[in-house]
């Protein structure tokens, strides 16, 4: 199995998110990510709209593959979201997270959240840490 499949895997295992929102992880490589998740009843906030913060949570597995699929692990140190409309029940909402820069230890993020109609919903920014140069060794671990 390579690199970017192992990552992949692991994450959907282990982020619980990914199975509580329903997400679905369409595609992944190193630096880029693409997912979806259908709004749903458990999505929603008190005015009946879907939840700032699983649209971010969205965003941020996304980051979190894509910042992970080099196959060295990364953490965010910083994450920020700007939202632009509202979403309803029933919509798909995808996101598209691109690596915009890379150094040694940290990277910089942007995720674009779109509706079915193909509108902005969001945008996300975040800054990854690479912790450990040799942690793609961890994933696939039994125990983890």
């Amino acid at each position: 199995m390579d690199t970017v499949s192992k990552v992949t895997e692991h994450i959907r295992q282990h982020d619980r998110l990914i199975a509580l929102f329903d997400m679905e992880i369409e595609e992944t490589a190193p630096g880029r990510a693409r997912l979806s998740m259908k709004v749903g009843p458990n999505h929603l906030n008190a005015a009946r709209l879907c939840h700032g913060a699983a649209l971010f949570a969205l965003a941020d597995v996304a980051f979190a593959l894509a910042a992970n699929c080099h196959g060295k692990m990364a953490l965010a140190i910083e994450a920020s979201i700007n939202y632009f409309r509202p979403v309803k029940k029933g919509s798909v909402v995808s996101v598209i997270c691109q690596q915009e820069y890379q150094g040694r230890r940290t990277g910089v993020y942007l995720a674009t959240l779109l509706n079915e109609d193909n509108k902005k919903i969001a945008i996300f920014k975040a800054t990854s840490f690479r912790i450990d140069e040799e942690s793609v060794n961890q994933y696939g671990r039994e125990g983890d």
